[in-house]
């Protein structure tokens, strides 16, 4: 049986390599866009918890994705937080999206920062080229939007009503992409003495939920998340990420079954003289029944494995193409994915199935 059901996938190799493409495109297409979403969740989570801060201080119903926010608290918070027992230092970040970079449309988190301050929370920026922001009107870029735009240190960049001067090249993983002096770009975009958020730094690690406790206590109402738990808060609050992947694995059902429903039809048709012989030499229902839906694993199994190379592949050269995209694969939605194609691909074959099956043979037979 395994061995006339693979013999019948080869015997339309265009039919099977275009079946098997599809059903890789499906697994492919759930592997990578599911990956986007989580990649981008990651990188942000990582990137803010790589800065050295212990606590994440924001205003109300604030996302913790830092490309939504503005600039709506005053910087005169840092002294009251710094009345909290346990509070050692504090830094006001004004969060704002850049649009364009040299004329090529991009979107970059920049932060404004308040340069000494900063430096403290997080050790300094880690630079690899030029200077820190300690002149008006310059910025800073890492490594990966540098290499992503070109920009070189010393360059002047248009932004916001006004030119930058780009000082330095820092390394990447912490932070923001961009970094501006808070009062530049509090100037630039009329907020003065505003900020999005607070990076709060306590006297250990350790005792940052009982930090955050006492911040609650002080501030009630605003929202304030331990660096430890920002990753995990950012999954379970990203509005509509639930609902993308619902729909991502039902679409992806949709396609597997829809492609295979048609291949192993038009099989069908096709071949019915030669089920008719299947039939005709003592072939029961149950057995035409088992070769058609063996046959329509086969495809799928194949289509599964190709899909996974290249979810594996998009995964290496989409940032290589994009650098400021990040993409991680996870074993549980690889599952996931295998499992859409191989269960939507079977649901697909079982009306070519039960068709062949309830053939006449005598008719199938006589069939031209």
């Amino acid at each position: 049986m395994a061995n006339l059901a693979a013999a019948n996938v080869t015997h339309r190799k265009t039919r099977t390599a275009v079946s098997v493409f599809a059903v890789a495109m499906e697994v492919a297409m759930v592997m990578l866009l599911v990956g986007m979403a989580n990649g981008t969740l990651g990188d942000i989570s990582n990137r803010l918890q790589n800065v050295g801060a212990d606590v994440l201080f924001q205003p109300p119903d604030a996302s913790l994705i830092l490309g939504a926010t503005s600039a709506v608290m005053p910087v005169k918070f840092v002294d009251l937080m710094q009345e909290v027992a346990g509070v050692t230092d504090v830094t006001p970040v004004l969060n704002w999206h850049v649009s364009q970079i040299k004329g090529e449309s991009r979107a970059v988190n920049l932060w404004a920062i308040d340069y000494p301050s900063f430096q403290r929370i997080s050790g300094g920026l880690d630079i690899v080229a030029g200077r820190g922001l300690e002149e008006r009107n310059t910025l800073v870029m890492d490594t990966v939007l540098a290499s992503a735009t070109g920009v070189k240190v010393g360059e002047l960049l248009p932004m916001l009503n006004r030119e930058f001067t780009v000082a330095g090249i820092c390394r990447a993983g912490a932070g923001g992409r961009l970094y501006a002096r808070l009062d530049d770009i509090q100037e630039s975009i009329g907020t003065p003495e505003k900020a999005s958020f607070f990076l709060i730094k306590g006297a250990s690690a350790l005792e940052a939920d009982k930090l955050t406790q006492r911040l609650q206590e002080r501030f009630k109402g605003y929202k304030i998340t331990p660096m430890a738990q920002v990753s995990r808060a950012m999954q379970q609050n990203a509005v509509g990420l639930e609902q993308f992947k619902k729909a991502l694995t039902g679409i992806a059902v949709v396609i597997s079954f829809l492609v295979v429903l048609l291949a192993m039809y038009t099989t069908i048709i096709e071949r019915t003289r030669e089920i008719g012989i299947l039939r005709a030499i003592g072939a029961g229902q149950a057995t035409v029944v088992r070769l058609v839906i063996a046959e329509s694993a086969l495809i799928c199994a194949a289509g599964v494995v190709v899909g996974m190379l290249l979810a594996v592949f998009g995964s290496w050269y989409l940032p290589r193409l994009f650098p400021t995209l990040a993409v991680t694969l996870s074993r549980e939605w690889a599952l996931i994915a295998s499992f859409l194609g191989l269960a939507g691909g079977l649901l697909g074959s079982i009306y070519p199935a039960v068709k062949a099956a309830r053939m006449d043979p005598i008719q199938a037979l006589n069939f031209e």
